[in-house]
């Protein structure tokens, strides 16, 4: 009897060289599906920051108390640890007061002329024309300034505070 049969089963070198080619370009498409992964993750959280940062200039144009001057102006911001480069373009609308606004954003390294985020907004005379608004942060709710009725009938504007500024009463009476 022969121990050793040409009927063994196991695999060639080929059907090995074979099998080595198929997991390797499986892997290899894996590989270029997480790179591409990250490089769509990093792409997305710059075009936030340069959406924000382009909100972030229109709203400065509007709460300024200003009606802006038809022109355009750039510069140059550092926001989550990067430089941007922003461009402002201030252009009339067709209705009298109204002017519109054109934010576009890159960052520092990208070409002239290419942009991450392009926003627009308008900007009215009516909301230029307003006061600012002087609010107090400082202000807890209670009464206006010294001498002002704080409404506790003593008229003493204090609205009965022993003067340990504390804002809520913690039940401690001193």
């Amino acid at each position: 009897m022969a121990t050793g049969s040409a009927d063994q089963g196991g695999f060639t070198l080929v059907e090995v060289v074979v099998a080595l080619a198929i997991v390797a370009i499986g892997m290899l498409a894996v590989f270029k599906t997480i790179g591409d992964t990250a490089h769509n993750v990093t792409d997305l959280r710059d075009r936030t920051f340069a959406s924000w940062i382009a909100d972030n200039l229109i709203t400065e144009i509007r709460i300024s108390g200003e009606m802006p001057s038809v022109d355009e102006t750039s510069g140059e911001v550092e926001f989550a640890g990067r430089r941007w480069q922003w461009i402002t373009q201030v252009s009339q609308t067709q209705v009298q007061g109204l002017r519109r606004i054109d934010v576009t954003v890159r960052r520092d390294e990208d070409p002239e002329g290419a942009s991450l985020a392009a926003l627009a907004g308008f900007v009215g005379a009516t909301a230029t024309a307003s006061p600012a608004a002087a609010v107090d942060w400082h202000d807890y709710g209670g009464a206006g300034g010294p001498g002002e009725d704080d409404g506790d009938g003593d008229g003493d504007g204090d609205d009965g505070n022993d003067g340990d500024d504390e804002i809520f009463d913690d039940g401690d009476s001193e």
